[in-house]
């Protein structure tokens, strides 16, 4: 019996060792979903508005998204797995209209259905709001939400944003509008308005200028005065005259690009001058404000102040703005010639004069450049583009899994095309928290002059004087 007994505990002991054993054993870091290690593919998506009202904010967006993407995988190499396989990235888009409903739908599919390895360029104040928790959840990498909602502020590690939040944005142009001190290149308004748009983006934006406001001490109905007004409206006369009429020498428009663009226009019926007008980043494009110029907006004694977190410096000059602009549009380029799209020429009668000064000499250039080499959403895109792919380079020859993509974009700060950086270490998602301000005048329009540089919202604070 004894023997029987010491057999049966000697075969309990040899069990609980192959399970101590077993628990010792490494376990092999796996290949996310959306890495295909048999056909060597990455696939990646976003959903974004590339028809209706914000197509010309997302169809350059993937423009530039898009180029990079291909410029890393086709000339600069790529990824490469650890058994030393190249691969490609394949990108997966949907179009939704900007509309939060189609945009969540969308997002869900592209994790649980075509099951991205991540979500890049991740699209609109609505869709992102409306998302951030669903993203986190999943852990899924988000890398640049491609807005300013305040549901990007302190997320999980795997949401990696770059854009300013708009509440910080708000701070800052409460700021600049009222700053004096000579070298932060303040507006020193003497009586502030806000017209705010009741959506994600204009609430978000309003809420940092009142946070301000409380800071530096401003008085509501004194020197600072509000007025809401509803996204989708179609007369914004009230709020213009009422501003008018109160004497501000500035006003914050606190919206997305479309509104802002209806909102400006009613300066010109209103025939409200002598005033200078702040804005937020996401309407610092070309398009925008020559549209403005030619409606009247734009006029010797109306200005228009946006800010900036993309700055290309003098034109040209060895500033790491203008070497990053250059690599941009040479990526521009050399993408647009693989895709066989029509280039702008010297000839071009809008953009000649450009051409000719630019990118004379260039070899890349020789043959015209690529039609959006001044489109701020397409940088935008290649911004996420660019700091995506920083990411794959960190992985290179190691198992691209969530857990060391996300490991690998924290281990030190993300250079920021035409920007400064952005810095996830320790966990921390923020966003770039440093602002510009480009100026847009009747002789500059077409990519503003830099009014203030980027800098620290402390020191254009200090420049208030009650």
């Amino acid at each position: 019996m004894k023997k029987a007994i010491r057999l049966i505990a000697t075969l309990v002991m040899a069990v609980l060792l192959v399970i101590a054993f077993a628990g010792c054993t490494p376990v092999t870091e796996k290949a996310a979903q959306g890495v295909d290690t048999e056909n060597h593919i990455i696939y990646v998506g976003n959903t974004a508005a590339t028809t209706g009202a914000f197509a010309s904010v997302g169809v350059p967006f993937n423009e530039g998204l898009k180029a990079f993407l291909w410029y890393y995988t086709e000339v600069e190499g790529g990824y490469h797995d650890a058994e030393g396989n190249q691969y490609t990235i394949e990108f997966l888009h949907y179009d939704d209209g900007f509309d939060a409903a189609n945009g969540t739908t969308y997002t869900e599919k592209l994790v649980e259905d075509d099951e991205v390895f991540a979500l890049v360029g991740h699209f609109g104040s609505n869709t992102v709001a409306a998302t951030v928790d669903y993203i986190e959840a999943k852990g899924i990498p988000m890398v640049y939400g491609v807005c300013g909602v305040p549901q990007l502020y302190k997320t999980e590690r795997n949401v990696m944003t770059i854009q300013p939040i708009y509440n910080t944005e708000g701070r800052s142009m409460l700021a600049t509008a009222v700053s004096t001190a000579e070298g932060n290149l303040g507006l020193g308004g003497k009586k502030i308005g806000v017209i705010a748009t009741t959506d994600e983006a204009g609430g978000s934006i309003k809420a940092g200028v009142m946070e301000e406001a409380t800071a530096l001490g401003l008085v509501v109905n004194t020197n600072i005065f509000y007025y809401d007004v509803d996204v989708s409206a179609t007369d914004f006369s009230a709020a213009v005259e009422g501003l008018k009429a109160k004497g501000c020498d500035v006003v914050i428009i606190a919206a997305n690009q479309a509104p802002f663009i209806n909102i400006a226009n009613q300066f010109v019926t209103s025939n409200y001058d002598n005033v200078d007008i702040l804005t937020s980043y996401v309407s610092a494009n070309y398009n925008t404000m020559s549209g403005l110029l030619k409606s009247g907006v734009i006029t010797a004694t109306r200005e228009i102040y946006a800010g900036a977190w993309l700055v290309t410096g003098s034109a040209p000059s060895e500033t790491k703005g203008w070497a990053d602009f250059m690599n941009y549009c040479e990526v521009m380029t050399k993408y647009d010639k693989h895709m066989g799209n029509t280039l702008l020429t010297k000839d071009d009668t809008a953009y000649g004069t450009y051409i000719s000064y630019w990118f004379n000499g260039y070899e890349w250039a020789s043959e015209g450049v690529s039609a959006y080499f001044l489109n701020s959403y397409a940088m935008a895109g290649a911004v996420a583009g660019y700091a995506f792919t920083q990411g794959l380079e960190r992985v290179d020859g190691k198992v691209l899994s969530w857990k060391s993509y996300i490991d690998a974009m924290e281990t030190s700060p993300i250079d920021v095309l035409m920007g400064t950086s952005v810095d996830y270490a320790n966990g921390q998602r923020i966003g770039i928290d440093a602002l510009a301000v480009s100026k847009y005048t009747v002789a500059n329009y077409a990519v503003g002059e830099v009014y203030r540089q980027i800098t620290g919202l402390a020191d254009i604070e200090a420049g208030y004087k009650k």
